[in-house]
């Protein structure tokens, strides 16, 4: 039986980034700050990261030869998320293809996966937890949503943040030892109700109903035409909900 993995703790009050500041730290450490004032998402979109979230970056161990298979931790962190706040009853609470938390239509979290080497690749993630929603009032693309809104009473940030290193621990050790498939059950039962969905492509844009991905990660989409049609997921630059 494999040892326990013990997670080492990096904290600070501010930083710019912990996905930049958790290149310098080795696998299986996370790194947390309390205020965050350039956190980023995909396409460097700007992430708020105000006093009271939970702004954290989570490394996790690849193998060199490790290509294609890094690009699905986006959709691992995403159950690993959802799995770390089942006990805290959610309502609502569903995946956005690849990398959005959400509830109901309103967006609790975000995840920004990067591979600062051959060995390592680091798991950004911001979750809205008793930080202010007036102070995002007017700057965010989609509503947002807060733990404390939901769940009575709110876990501590610290307390959270632990909660999701051990669900990321098992889910992601799952997925290396027996790739997407294992994942696939949850998966399938992530995204919540079927939904109309716009994806939009370098060379063209593709619209229908959201029905899940394909094994390799790729949204699939149902047409009006009635046919199903996998757009590969490294082309895809938005998926909007209509």
């Amino acid at each position: 039986m494999a040892s326990p993995i013990t997670w080492t703790v990096h904290e600070v009050q501010e930083a710019v980034s912990t996905n930049d500041l958790a290149r310098s730290h080795a696998p299986w450490s996370l790194v947390r700050c309390h205020v965050q004032t350039g956190g980023r998402g995909r396409f460097n979109r700007e992430w708020i990261g105000q006093e009271g979230g939970l702004w954290v970056s989570y490394n996790v161990p690849l193998a060199e030869e490790s290509t294609s298979d890094w690009r699905l931790l986006p959709l691992v962190a995403g159950i690993a998320l959802l799995d770390a706040l089942k006990p805290h009853r959610v309502p609502d609470a569903r995946l956005r293809w690849p990398n959005d938390l959400m509830v109901g239509r309103k967006k609790l979290a975000g995840i920004l996966v990067e591979r600062p080497s051959a060995t390592m690749a680091t798991i950004g993630i911001g979750v809205n937890m008793l930080n202010s929603m007036a102070d995002l009032a007017g700057k965010t693309k989609d509503a947002p949503a807060r733990m404390a809104d939901y769940v009575a009473p709110c876990p501590a940030v610290d307390e959270f943040a632990m909660q999701l290193a051990q669900a990321i621990q098992t889910d992601f050790l799952a997925f290396v030892q027996n790739g997407m498939q294992v994942l696939m059950p949850k998966l399938e039962q992530a995204w919540g109700k079927p939904r109309t969905v716009e994806v939009q492509t370098d060379q063209a844009n593709y619209t229908g109903t959201f029905i899940g991905i394909t094994p390799d990660g790729s949204p699939i989409l149902r047409r009006k035409e009635g046919d199903l049609r996998a757009i590969p997921g490294h082309t895809v630059n938005r998926l909007i909900e209509l």
